[in-house]
Order: structure tokens, then sequence, then C-alpha cells
């Protein structure tokens, strides 16, 4: 079984300044080679109705390949970010309704996940990551994301969901998947608080921790705009993500930034 990857596409800026249509493109790749499973860990665009109808477009575009996604901080921007995870649960293939069995062996456990502060500077206090903001930049989450609960109310809920699943899947394979990150190891940290201050809202030490404890074979991440695949305790990690034009692409064509971007794994 083929399975492909990307995460963190952010159709609508990277459509905007590129003034090419993100999605065919990608439609484009997996038509051209067909994997079974396309899996999608978060960010596919800012706001759960327009994430949900490139879901849907993709899906439909593409059916000989199942369309798999996890919600990223962007996917849930809304004045009700409860109300926009739902919204986009209507996606059959949003991992957050379930495990998903891929082969006999085989089986896929995700969710957007959230952030804890957990990988964040030890000089600075959870109220402050709160908040969210130093000098003068606020962290965007802040602004557009709106939950119920604080970050780490929220965190806690996922790891719980996710445990839940984790368990129900135990003597099966595990491929598990979130947006944000599960291991400190892939934060990149550059001495500057201006920078390392927002490594608060990476992702939590939670994620990683359940995944070692219920042996999962590989990890799915994205969120960070930086590319992994190795080994790390163990267990595959992948974190693939197409990332903002231009600064963040290798190539200034779409077509073979997404192209060459795209990873696929066989299982």
């Amino acid at each position: 079984m083929k399975i492909a990857m990307l995460s963190d596409i952010h159709e609508g800026l990277n459509r905007k300044y590129t003034k090419v249509d993100i999605l065919e493109l990608i439609i484009e790749w997996i038509e051209s080679h067909m994997p079974d499973v396309f899996v999608i860990s978060g960010d596919m665009t800012a706001g759960p109705e327009k994430a949900l109808a490139l879901l849907n477009r993709l899906q439909t575009a593409c059916t000989h390949t199942k369309i798999l996604f996890v919600h990223g901080n962007h996917d849930v921007y809304a004045e009700n970010s409860a109300d926009a995870n739902d919204i986009l649960l209507q996606f059959t293939g949003n991992l957050g309704n379930g495990p998903v069995q891929l082969t006999d062996e085989w089986v896929i456990v995700g969710d957007g996940g959230w952030y804890d502060y957990s990988f964040g500077m030890k000089e600075y206090t959870t109220e402050q990551f709160a908040i969210g903001t130093m000098n003068n930049f606020t962290w965007p989450d802040k602004n557009y994301a709106h939950w119920p609960g604080t970050d780490i109310e929220e965190t806690n809920r996922y790891v719980q969901k996710l445990e839940g699943w984790l368990k129900e899947s135990l003597g099966k394979n595990i491929i598990m998947v979130t947006h944000t990150v599960p291991f400190s190891q892939f934060v990149q940290t550059k001495g500057d608080p201006s920078w390392d201050f927002f490594n608060s809202m990476m992702g939590s030490h939670k994620f990683g921790e359940l995944a070692l404890k219920y042996g999962v074979k590989k990890y799915i991440f994205g969120h960070i705009h930086t590319r992994f695949h190795e080994f790390y305790k163990g267990i595959e990690v992948i974190c693939n993500p197409l990332g903002y034009y231009p600064h963040e692409w290798n190539s200034a064509s779409p077509r073979e930034e997404i192209h060459s971007t795209i990873k696929v794994i066989e299982i």
C-alpha cells in the first residue's frame, strides 16, 4: 500500500501569491501517481468551510485514493473553534472521526492536536504563553482560534481521545498523525526569544509520550514548516510541509515544488 503525505498546504495564501490553482496541482500529482492513501496533516487553508470544500473537491476528483486529514490550527480559525472542528468532521476522511484500518496489519490513528507550552522557554510563565505576545508580535491563533477551554485543556482533551483510540488499536501496526509536534527534537531553537518564545505553540510532549507508550511505528505531523524524515526513538517520523511561497519553497515553480515535495511511503 502506498501512502502519500503533505501538510501545511495553506491553499489560500499560496494560490493568492502564485496565481496558480494549488489544489489542481495536487490532484494532478495524485492522478499521476495513484497512491492508495493521501494524508494531509493539517493547515489545508484558513477556516473550516473553505477547508471542507477543498477536501471534498480533492476526494471527488481522486476517487481511487482515500484522502485522510487532521485539522491544523489555521483550519479551525473561527469565532468558535469547537464548532469549526465539527464542520471539518463532516469530511469522511477526517481522522478526528476515529481510526482507519488500512490493512489487516496497519491502522492509522490521529487528530489535529493542540499545544500546552511544554516546548516553551523556561524563563516565561504559563500566563505569558497564554497571552502569546513577544516583541509586539502576537501568535495568530490568539486572535483567530477560539476554543471553549484553555490551550492546555484543549491539548489534554486531544490526548485523552487519542489514547482511547491507541488502546483500541493495540496489536496492530499504528501510524499516528497530528498537526502539532510530538517531540522537542523537531522544534527549532535559535537562541532568540523573539523566535523561541513561540515554540510554546508548536505542540506537546504528551503526543510523543503516547506514541512511545503504544508502540507507534510511524508518526506523521506538520505545523513547523520544516521537512523531516528520520527515525527517532524507534519511530519513523515524517514532517512534510509545503509551507509558504516563496520563502519556504525550494522552487519558483508551483508544479515543481508540489510534485517534488509530496512524499510516499509503503506499508
